[in-house]
């Protein structure tokens, strides 16, 4: 396997002795290491947001989307092949296995992490966890809306990044970036405090104009106010939710849609009333880059396939088929005010943070982390549908933040030192990965 770093043998040891050693293993500091390209980039997709499913928990390749038939599998799984060789647990996953013309699978996936905090950070940030940098680097869903800022038109009133169901624990935000890039942070449960009703809007305008008001006074008298404050200005914009007239309408949960995506019971988070939102998001080009949804937990190290459990692969496959297959259906049907359908300009990303161990199940009748093998699933922005494009896991680690920036229109190796001025580099890890080469 090549490798930047030389291979000293036994035989090179004795011959170079040990001065020569230690030159000889520091020759990978000769090389150059902040190279940046001079020419333009040109992005591969017109896509303009991104929907990231992340299925926290890291959910079984095996039974999902590289489907495996051994002796324990249920019979009602029902895998078999569907098209070109794509084997699908049908059973569990029927409507997804009906559209496998509308999305890629990636089967060759390989993690960094085994450990689920730490994967989960490494796929909204794109790079391991470092302690002493983790309030530094941002996710890429704060790269990608701190890129977009100059692109926002005076009619937007929806934040650049918007996170529904994800804990807060579990989220990365803007690190270094401006408070304009943070994710605002929903519960697609309950209604958002922030949609008001035609009522309350002239009484909510007035206290509004009253804060101004104060506001401005306090900045006069007091110039030496905390950041919090500052950033707090600098998310003000939020407020056009509160008065935009079509905010209610974004999220919104129509009858309609509550039956469509509603029709199963929702083990943690409600998966359906998200992936409406982030149709409706879509479709009403307000400004949001990044959306990022939560559906979890898929963590079953044990009784995988007992249906008496709250949490088991049946529940968990067929909430993801039933929304998932709905919102790829809604996003290919709807157009936005071009004509254009939303499909062409969205790209949706579906996976988790690792895989699960292959063959047969523990002894507690699950399947416990792995770090070799999994998949994601891509579709949309003029992707490839029609199964997998990727079958041998063979290190694909993924650069998601370089696929979403080439995707979403935005350069990718943008010189991301003039984003962070205060000196804290946030390379990109060009060479590891290789995610960017499936569509």
């Amino acid at each position: 396997m090549a490798t930047r770093f030389p291979i000293l043998t036994r035989r090179d040891f004795l011959r170079v002795g040990g001065v020569g050693a230690a030159g000889y293993s520091l020759l990978p500091m000769l090389r150059a290491t902040n190279l940046q390209s001079t020419a333009a980039t040109t992005p591969r997709g017109g896509a303009e947001i991104c929907i990231f499913i992340m299925l926290q928990g890291a959910p079984s390749q095996m039974d999902t989307f590289d489907a495996k038939l051994n002796s324990e599998t249920p019979e009602d799984f029902d895998i078999r092949t569907v098209r070109d060789g794509v084997r699908m647990p049908v059973g569990t996953l029927p409507r997804l296995s009906e559209r496998l013309d509308k999305y890629a699978i990636v089967r060759s996936m390989e993690f960094w992490e085994q450990n689920h905090n730490r994967g989960t950070y490494y796929i909204q940030a794109g790079r391991p966890e470092t302690p002493s940098r983790m309030k530094e680097v941002p996710s890429f869903g704060a790269v990608l809306a701190y890129e977009s800022l100059d692109q926002r038109r005076d009619t937007d009133f929806l934040p650049p990044y918007i996170s529904l169901n994800v804990r807060t624990d579990l989220l990365l935000a803007n690190g270094l970036l401006p408070p304009s890039c943070s994710p605002m942070s929903l519960n697609a449960r309950v209604k958002p405090p922030f949609v008001l009703p035609d009522s309350e809007r002239d009484a909510f305008q007035v206290r509004r104009d009253l804060l101004r008001q104060l506001d401005h006074e306090w900045r006069e008298m007091d110039t030496g106010r905390g950041t919090i404050f500052s950033d707090m200005d600098d998310y003000y914009h939020s407020a056009g939710l509160l008065s935009h007239p079509q905010a209610a309408d974004v999220f919104r949960i129509s009858d309609e849609d509550k039956e469509r995506y509603g029709k199963i019971n929702y083990v943690f988070n409600d998966l359906g009333n998200a992936c409406v939102m982030a149709r409706n998001i879509a479709q009403a080009d307000a400004g949001t880059k990044f959306i990022i949804i939560n559906h979890g937990t898929w963590d079953l190290h044990s009784n995988i396939y007992d249906k008496s459990k709250t949490l088991n692969q049946y529940t968990l496959n067929n909430e993801l088929d039933l929304c998932v297959a709905n919102l790829l259906d809604d996003l290919e049907s709807r157009t936005d005010k071009q004509g254009r359908p939303l499909i062409d300009k969205t790209l949706v990303v579906c996976m988790g943070e690792f895989g699960r161990t292959p063959g047969a199940l523990n002894g507690n009748e699950g399947r416990d982390h792995h770090d070799k093998a999994g998949f994601a699933v891509f579709a949309g922005a003029g992707g490839q549908g029609a199964g997998p494009r990727c079958n041998r896991p063979d290190r694909s680690r993924g650069d998601r933040s370089g696929l979403a920036q080439e995707a979403v229109d935005l350069p990718r190796g943008c010189d991301r030192n003039d984003l962070l001025n205060d000196g804290c580099r946030l390379e990109e890890e060009a060479g590891r990965h290789s995610l960017g080469k499936t569509f």
